[in-house]
């Protein structure tokens, strides 16, 4: 709802009460209807996913429409993003190529256009009323975040935003940047209580930042050491046989193995284990490469 009242009002700017008294009339009446309807229900959540995206710039032809390659590669691009996302939270690790797994279960549809600053308005497909956010809200939730994060200012939000996404998922990200940077188009993007505009600063500071960016992850030999776990977290430490220690978050298979339904935790920390980690190194521009690990599974007790 929130997204097709930014649509209108985007929709409105673009003409006036003179030039389409009835269209100005329609609009206005239909904002006013939602408006309304927002602040009955501003203490209720928005339960199912929906998101608008203005673009403005060279590819928006005044107020007729935009150009049909940029949208639809702008579109396509945007829901490449949400799927990697939903497809990396539902089941933890993807493969560097080939399909995106549950692709289907993500996809939004396309329920409005708007004039003036040209936009689309996305939406879950949900035939019934859910009584919690579903999954893809919460994931796009976490999409918009992260185009938000990419293009601050400040890159302290980026460098967390890394510890949590895969290289399939950042080269979507560099690529949607690219789009805009390339067309020298702009965007703004609604989705919930979240309403950001990206200018074209925003946009050329993104792009260098996810092309720049590169993440690469490696299965290491097994490691030997004493392992100390936050499930609430689904965190671990392994204190290596030589002193050394390393820390990470867990793989969703070991959560669901391990963490979940522990019943004893003095079995598993504290004690001595060969486990098998994956090793993930984010290398950036000027700074030192930043290496975490993830913990897999457990392979033997040794003490």
């Amino acid at each position: 709802m929130s997204a097709e009242a930014a649509a209108l009002e985007s929709l409105l700017r673009g003409r006036t009460e003179e030039e389409d008294p009835v269209g100005h009339y329609q609009y206005t009446h239909r904002l006013n209807e939602l408006r309304q309807h927002l602040d009955e229900l501003n203490a209720v959540p928005e339960l199912t996913a929906s998101v608008a995206l203005f673009f403005a710039g060279d590819p928006v032809v005044g107020s007729r429409g935009v150009r049909a390659d940029f949208a639809g590669r702008a579109v396509g691009i945007f829901q490449d993003i949400v799927a990697k996302r939903f497809a990396a939270n539902e089941l933890g690790e993807m493969a560097e190529r080939g399909r995106i797994p549950l692709r289907a279960s993500s996809d939004l549809l396309l329920t409005d256009v708007a004039r003036g600053s040209f936009g689309v308005v996305l939406e879950e497909s949900c035939d019934n009323e859910p009584l919690a956010e579903t999954q893809l809200k919460v994931v796009l939730d976490d999409v918009v975040r992260s185009i938000d994060v990419a293009a601050q200012e400040n890159s302290d939000s980026f460098e967390q935003l890394l510890e949590t996404i895969d290289s399939r998922y950042l080269r979507s990200l560099g690529e949607f940047f690219e789009l805009l940077d390339d067309s020298a188009a702009t965007v703004r993007v609604v989705e919930g209580e979240q309403d950001r505009q990206f200018n074209s600063v925003d946009i050329h500071r993104a792009r260098q930042r996810t092309s720049s960016t590169r993440i690469e992850e490696r299965d290491d030999h097994p490691l030997v050491g004493t392992l100390y776990l936050l499930p609430a977290h689904r965190r671990f430490e392994l204190v290596l046989d030589g002193g050394e220690s390393i820390w990470g978050p867990v793989s969703g298979e070991f959560a669901t193995a391990h963490l979940e339904g522990l019943r004893d935790a003095n079995e598993v920390v504290g004690r001595r284990w060969r486990v098998r980690t994956r090793a993930r190194t984010v290398t950036r521009p000027n700074r030192e490469p930043k290496t975490t690990y993830k913990l897999l599974a457990l392979i033997a007790r040794l003490d």
